[in-house]
């Protein structure tokens, strides 16, 4: 993964192998087409599955918007904004869980530990289900809100110029 240098980071998780759980990945491809691509002070990054490897990406940055599939029995396209404190003291307003075999609320919880965390904030896609087979592809809800997501990172890195 390269080393990103910009206070404000949008990183994606998922796999895009995975159909729905793939999500996360598609809207950086989303995003990097966007006007924020130009931005210098800010980094579009695919993150993988988000394990541990997710630390680095956070160290130095002043605020990180974290893009991933999440399950938390909504309706599948439902779009979430979490703040990443809330993950890590267990008071999301959502019982989320990542798609992941390490939710982020594992990793940001091991990252408070260990070093000094920026602002994290979450845009959560409800998939619905958890994956069970190879697909490239999205379902027809989930792909839907690729656009929401874009929409709400782009207020938050706006309010956060």
């Amino acid at each position: 993964m390269p080393v990103l240098n910009a206070p404000i980071r949008v990183l994606g998780c998922g796999s895009p192998l995975m159909g729905d759980d793939g999500v996360g990945l598609k809207v950086i491809e989303a995003l990097k087409k966007t006007e924020l691509n130009e931005l210098k002070t800010l980094d579009i990054e695919d993150a993988g599955v988000c394990g541990l490897d997710l630390l680095n990406l956070l160290d130095g940055a002043k605020k990180v918007i974290i893009v991933d599939a999440v399950i938390s029995g909504s309706e599948p396209g439902l779009v979430f904004r979490i703040e990443g404190s809330d993950l890590i003291e267990g008071t999301a307003s959502h019982d989320v869980i990542s798609a992941h075999d390490m939710g982020i609320s594992d990793v940001l919880k091991i990252g408070q530990e260990v070093q000094e965390l920026p602002e994290v904030v979450v845009i959560g896609i409800e998939i619905g289900k958890p994956v069970n087979g190879l697909s490239m592809e999205l379902s027809p809800a989930v792909a839907r809100a690729v656009k929401k997501a874009v929409r709400a990172i782009k207020e938050e890195v706006l309010a956060s110029l």
